[in-house]
């Protein structure tokens, strides 16, 4: 599997989110539910304040600076050392290294580098801050120490990762990561077969409740609903 070549920057434009992502924003369905997720913060929460969410997840509207200082007020947890597994256009890393914090941003798509320039231009067009570590790799060739990461985020990102080689990062994220796991898409996007929603090099593995009844018993489940999964190790 060549993930640099099938993630370049003309496919990336084509997933869900590049429309957010033109207005100004995060997608409030996964994206932006992760990052909550991260900082304690409930769906609840975030449906209660946008509540066009609960009728579309794929709500748009609002901006960047709103979501910011929305996580801000709400937050009963803050991350210190993150990870973002599978970053995409980049846009949940730039979030939260604008709030501060240092971001770790993996993904192996050729035109990596590029896309967090691009993010960040409509995003937060007056920072020119990018994560504390860009890491252009497939996962399982990037050597990770999980040991120093408090918070590990996977936005669409688990269904692109075959079996193969996330299956032996995993259990190196359960023997060595404590922290908290945040791994979301589309609520309606459960479970995802190899080859449902997108061709099966893109949807290259299963994602289902047994894969998460797996990761629930490894730890302790903070939360979950369907595609939207939470789980602190220790």
């Amino acid at each position: 599997m060549d993930y640099a070549k099938i993630y370049p920057g003309d496919e990336l434009a084509k997933f869900d989110g590049a429309k957010n992502l033109e207005q100004g924003h995060l997608k409030y369905g996964d994206a932006l539910a992760a990052i909550c997720y991260a900082h304690g913060i409930s769906y609840d929460d975030i449906t209660y304040h946008w509540p066009q969410i609960k009728t579309n997840e794929r709500y748009v509207g609002g901006d960047v600076q709103s979501q910011m200082d929305f996580v801000r007020t709400k937050a009963t947890r803050t991350p210190q050392n993150i990870l973002e597994i599978g970053a995409g256009r980049g846009e949940v890393s730039l979030f939260l290294t604008n709030m501060g914090y240092s971001v770790t941003a993996l993904d192996p798509g050729a035109d990596f580098n590029e896309l967090l320039q691009q993010s960040n231009s409509k995003l937060f067009p007056e920072s020119s801050q990018m994560p504390s570590h860009i890491i252009n790799k497939p996962l399982h060739l990037a050597d990770i120490d999980y040991s120093q990461y408090d918070t590990i985020l996977m936005v669409e990102s688990l269904e692109h990762i075959l079996a193969e080689h996330f299956d032996p990062q995993y259990q190196l994220i359960k023997q060595n990561f404590k922290g908290r796991l945040c791994i979301t898409n589309w609520l309606l996007y459960h479970p995802i077969a190899v080859g449902q929603y997108a061709h099966r090099d893109l949807h290259c593995r299963l994602v289902d409740d047994a894969l998460y009844n797996q990761y629930c018993a490894d730890g302790e489940k903070v939360y979950r609903n369907r595609s939207h999964l939470c789980v602190d190790y220790k």
